[in-house]
């Protein structure tokens, strides 16, 4: 049997306690229930994570991502495909584009209606370069910064393509006008990597 194969045996089995999970109210339940699938899923592969979510009384999804990591992205897809047809779960691999929400990430706010950007060209590389430009940007802070416009980019385009078409970014204090004029809106991006991908 592959691994794949034991993973599905098991959550088969066991698919009733997490489709309930929210209605759970003892924590340390919870914890030892999503504790389990970890468990289980790090037996496949230690490189993967999962995601749980839906309304209730609705069809539950379980997302397997890989965080953005490209190398193992042959694992989500080949546990994904694996999948049994299952009555309460819809399986996603990769964590979807879910849009333009605001972000928080260790007390960093990101909208990205607010943000703007320039590419930034590379010959070795058919991915592209962004330099992303936030109003309240401090270089002080600068890692945590980062961190926070790769989970807003992960929303806006989809843990897949910004893994495969982003391939480096860099974070700068927004320009004052005119210069500021000059750049993209962030919100723009998904149809400037469209026009990028017709235009080599």
């Amino acid at each position: 049997m592959s691994k794949e194969q034991q993973f599905w045996n098991w959550f088969k089995e066991n698919e009733a306690e997490y489709f309930f999970l929210n209605q759970i109210d003892d924590n340390n339940e919870k914890e030892r229930l999503l504790d389990e699938l970890l468990k289980r899923l790090h037996l496949y592969s230690d490189k993967l994570f999962f995601e749980i979510g839906g309304y209730p009384d609705k069809k539950q999804d379980l997302i397997i991502t890989a965080e953005g990591n490209a190398d193992f992205f042959d694992k989500v897809e080949s546990l994904v495909k694996q999948a049994p047809i299952l009555e309460y779960w819809t399986i996603i691999a990769f964590k979807p584009a879910i849009g333009f929400g605001t972000i928080e990430y260790n007390s960093i706010k990101l909208n990205p209606e607010t943000m703007r950007f320039n590419p930034l060209s590379n010959k070795t590389s058919s991915k592209i370069g962004l330099r992303v430009h936030i109003d309240n940007f401090s270089s002080v802070r600068e890692k945590d910064f980062l961190q926070a416009v790769y989970l807003l980019l992960d929303n806006v385009l989809g843990e897949k393509a910004a893994a495969l078409e982003i391939g480096y970014v860099d974070v700068k204090k927004m320009p004052p006008i005119p210069e500021k004029e000059d750049l993209i809106e962030l919100i723009k991006l998904p149809r400037y990597i469209q026009w990028k991908k017709s235009n080599p």
